[in-house]
């Protein structure tokens, strides 16, 4: 199972609009399991679901399994773990390696191809959670000077958790989104990311499409919806750059 850690520390950053239709993308390629790990729970409203007060991904904290959380969405190879509403992760005083914990003693991994995780734009233990059980990192920003820097924050947080876990460091892709060509700043913040990350850690950009806030109100992800527009046609291009990003990866773990 490859697990893909949907994150950035600065909100507004299209988060949840890649982690939902980045995992329903992928649904097409194999089984997904998307934990909405965002108490917003913005992404389960994403594929059709709505929030539970009763159970959800965050019941983990308080002994719950991760399976017993699950339920189906808009794909049938795409299942969820929705947002508990209102849960507060600062009402726990350690809630460190449950997630990681979870995944061992329920094999998750022989379930499901691909995990998609979406996580709130805070560095607490939420966060800490997701990272540490990531392969993939996808980090979406806004081109432009904050979101640049944002960035270089989220990277750090990646490369401590790493450190302090004594794992490896996962495979990070940083994805332009509202990307408009015509704007000097949006050209201007990708090239300083090239030069300051590496080229290779970049995706193809996500360009402004009304359709993807849209998507939200009718629960179903612009990669599945048959009327093709930019943002579907985006995304699709951006499942199809993971893809290849984790064959490479794969063929280089094997040499």
């Amino acid at each position: 199972m490859k697990t893909i850690v949907i994150s950035n520390r600065k909100g507004g950053s299209a988060k949840t609009t890649t982690a939902v239709n980045l995992a329903s993308g992928l649904a097409e390629h194999g089984s997904v399991l998307l934990l909405d790990f965002d108490t917003q729970g913005h992404a389960s409203i994403g594929v059709g679901c709505d929030l539970d007060e009763g159970l959800g991904v965050h019941s983990i904290f308080s002994g719950k399994t991760l399976c017993e959380t699950f339920i189906p969405t808009v794909h049938k190879n795409l299942t969820l773990s929705p947002a508990l509403a209102f849960f507060d992760v600062y009402e726990y005083f350690d809630l460190s390696g449950v997630l990681k914990n979870r995944f061992k003693m329920e094999s998750i991994a022989e379930f499901f191809d691909y995990c998609v995780i979406d996580t709130p734009p805070t560095f607490d233990a939420l966060l800490k959670n997701s990272l540490d059980v990531a392969d993939s990192v996808v980090i979406p920003f806004v081109p432009h000077h904050l979101g640049v820097i944002a960035v270089g924050q989220m990277l750090r947080a990646l490369y401590q958790s790493a450190t302090q876990n004594g794992r490896k460091v996962a495979d990070v892709y940083i994805l332009p989104v509202m990307y408009n060509p015509h704007i000097v700043e949006h050209r201007e913040s990708i090239n300083k990311v090239k030069k300051s990350f590496g080229e290779a850690k970049l995706l193809s950009p996500i360009g402004v499409d009304i359709n993807l806030a849209k998507q939200f109100e009718s629960g179903l992800p612009i990669v599945l919806d048959s009327k093709r527009s930019k943002g579907s046609n985006d995304y699709s291009r951006c499942v199809s750059e993971l893809l290849e990003r984790f064959q490479e990866v794969d063929k280089c773990q094997v040499k």
